[in-house]
């Protein structure tokens, strides 16, 4: 297998694909509780997703904490009634990880498309994300 010459010598071909599938887990929920979710339901995600210390920044704004974080979010579904997340490809490694996604509007229709970068914490959840994104033209 590609995966098992390349690493060769260091962590095994399971344990690599597993961690991918934790930190991608990790990740869709994080990228979850961005969607027209209940308050409740988006805490709990970002309980299950993200350490209580995180940074998140864009090219507009920077949030510390779940509670500047929750505001960001609920800001983004008020100027975009039922966005969400689809992440179009994922990878990681060393607890960092990149995504590319895609912002869907109420409707499904592309509004914005982006990169993000993470790092995960010491409790493996998310600590630092930095969003990097355009207008769908």
């Amino acid at each position: 297998m590609l995966y098992s010459k390349l690493y060769a010598g260091g962590m095994s071909t399971e344990n690599l694909m597993a961690a991918q599938d934790r930190f991608l887990a990790l990740w869709n929920t994080y990228q979850a509780a961005w969607s027209g979710v209940s308050d409740g339901e988006r805490q709990q995600m970002l309980d299950d997703s993200v350490s209580p210390d995180c940074v998140y920044t864009d090219p507009a704004s920077v949030s510390r904490g779940h509670r500047e974080l929750t505001a960001k979010m609920q800001a983004t579904q008020r100027n975009f009634p039922g966005a969400r997340f689809r992440n179009d490809k994922f990878a990681q490694h060393h607890g960092q990880a990149v995504s590319s996604w895609t912002m869907l509007d109420g409707t499904g229709s592309a509004i914005f498309t982006g990169t993000s970068y993470a790092r995960y914490g010491d409790d493996g959840r998310l600590a630092q994300m930095t969003g990097f994104f355009e207008p769908v033209r």
